[in-house]
């Protein structure tokens, strides 16, 4: 159980990837100063259509609910408003892939993606994001500083350095572990070998895995946020730039590719893994996505002082929990601040993060409470 633990946090680290593939020459607004505790807080007029939600649906986040409402109908993601001012901020909680029938979203959701003047994501889904910035410490193609730089510095993400296979770059056990689980695939491995393991598991997880399960990213709750700004012809933005995102990703050690190809695992465990992350998202198991959220790290240190886990693997699982969720997650709510007191013109946002950053113990939803704000419910 506490492996599955961990190799989930391996594909999750993938998804992280995804992102950046999908947000290749784009580029977000720079991030401002820090933000001022707000003062007071305008409480907003729900309209009429509104009304039933704030009551019947309210989000306590002490006790989140269990299940969708099986009244109301549609995925709702924790869907919740922020508001400061004139403006407001939606903010709805994603997974990376998804399927064709769980569009459209709860009511609550597709009226407040109509309502949106701007809408944001991770990174800029759009194609008006902006060149990548080509900066030699993290591509060494020579390409002018245009958008063909984000193809360079993802090719030098993807790739292990030239001449250099996985049988170079990995420790020995590490290989023997890795090539196992990647026979078990039907994909010859020797096609694979000079990819870093972060690449090569994305590659399973997304072009053999998802696709066996009906999931894909083109089904992705992002994707059919962005696809509806596109629709409306609303504008998109990201909340953090592409550039923090080169920097975030190639700054892993070599230690993580390693633990990465440790805890990777065979087709039919990653195939269950992954139907059960859908399924707690589809459901709206609020509670069980909790709890796999907050529950890794602690189950990792049990797991290494019982000797069952090595010093790698809860590196692995302190990144990902402190680096890539806590540290992330704070940002975000950095971010959304930032667009609820700094836009001058009156403005309505909707903003969609990973849920994994709306249930983990430090979340969106809590710093931007402890930031003053009020943050209300509305499914």
């Amino acid at each position: 159980m506490t492996l599955k633990l961990i190799k989930r946090i391996c594909l999750l680290l993938c998804i992280l990837l995804l992102a950046i593939l999908t947000a290749c020459a784009n580029q977000a607004p720079q991030e401002t100063e820090p933000t001022p505790e707000p003062q007071e807080t305008q409480q907003y007029e729900y309209p009429n259509e509104y009304q039933d939600y704030y009551e019947e649906y309210y989000y306590d986040l002490n006790d989140p609910p269990t299940m969708l409402l099986p009244d109301e109908g549609g995925i709702h993601g924790l869907l919740s408003i922020v508001e400061y001012g004139n403006n407001r901020v939606y903010i709805l909680g994603s997974i990376h892939v998804g399927r064709p029938d769980w569009y459209p979203l709860a009511p609550a959701a597709e009226a407040a993606m109509e309502r949106a003047d701007v809408f944001a994501f991770e990174i800029d889904l759009g194609t008006n994001g902006g060149p990548c910035l080509c900066d030699p410490a993290y591509c060494a193609c020579g390409c002018e500083p245009d958008a063909n730089d984000c193809i360079c510095l993802l090719l030098d993400l993807m790739y292990l350095p030239e001449g250099v296979t996985l049988a170079d770059f990995l420790p020995p056990e590490d290989y023997e572990i890795f090539m196992g689980y990647l026979h078990t695939f039907p994909i010859p491995p020797e096609l694979l070998t000079v990819y870093r393991p972060t690449t090569i598991a994305e590659f399973m997880l997304y072009f053999v895995v998802a696709p066996m399960l009906g999931l894909s990213d083109d089904y992705s709750i992002d994707m059919y946020v962005f696809n509806r700004a596109t629709e409306l012809g609303r504008p998109t933005i990201g909340l953090t730039d592409f550039n923090d995102h080169i920097t975030f990703v190639s700054g892993m050690a070599d230690e993580y590719q390693f633990a990465t190809a440790r805890y990777f695992t065979d087709l039919e465990t990653m195939m269950e893994e992954i139907e059960e992350l859908a399924y707690i998202y589809e459901t709206q198991n609020i509670a069980a996505l909790t709890q796999m959220v907050n529950t890794d790290l602690e189950e990792a240190y049990e797991a290494y002082l019982a000797g069952e886990l090595s010093a790698g693997g809860l590196g692995l699982a302190r990144y990902w929990h402190y680096t890539v969720g806590n540290y992330r997650s704070a940002f975000f709510a950095r971010q959304i601040a930032d667009l609820l007191t700094q836009t001058e013109e009156p403005t309505t946002f909707f903003v969609t993060v990973g849920i994994a950053h709306l249930t983990r113990e430090l979340n969106v939803f809590y710093t931007l409470q402890e930031m003053g704000f009020e943050v209300v419910g509305l499914y």
